[in-house]
């Protein structure tokens, strides 16, 4: 199974799960999740400009190159890594970007009789979510 497919498959397992009338991979759905949980670092456009990345040793990634910086492809699997936490990406000093995929299954939890398994889907579709909406403020 491809990148692609298995992106599709767990899409479609987390919309399943998940409560809102919103898709695994909708491009909405991940603007607000980034608004919630990226753009204190990575600002408004993507662009590593927020408030808080300014503080930082190293500013956070300008999320609009991303395609750029790997020749025009944008790196689906290397920025699913990077939010689940799996990559380590430096922040400032010696600790690395906060590991989402844990916060968003802890999140998904605590929701009402939800299995853990419910919440590692539900976790897929927000990744999913955010991935999908980095693709499109891509530039070239």
């Amino acid at each position: 199974m491809n990148t692609t497919q298995l992106l599709l498959v767990a899409s479609a397992l987390a919309t399943q799960s998940f409560s809102t009338a919103a898709h695994a991979q909708d491009p909405a759905f991940g603007a607000v999740i980034y608004a919630d949980h990226c753009v204190v670092c990575h600002g408004q456009t993507g662009s590593g400009d927020g408030i808080v990345g300014e503080l930082f040793a190293k500013r956070p990634a300008d999320l609009r190159l991303l395609s750029k910086g790997n020749d025009g492809l944008f790196p689906t699997e290397r920025v699913i890594d990077a939010i689940y936490g799996r990559a380590k990406i430096p922040g400032h000093g010696d600790s690395r970007m906060p590991v989402w995929g844990d916060h968003f299954i802890s999140e998904a939890l605590h929701g009402p009789a939800i299995d853990p398994a419910d919440a590692a889907m539900i976790t897929q579709g927000r990744v999913l979510s955010v991935v999908s909406y980095l693709q499109g403020l891509q530039v070239e």
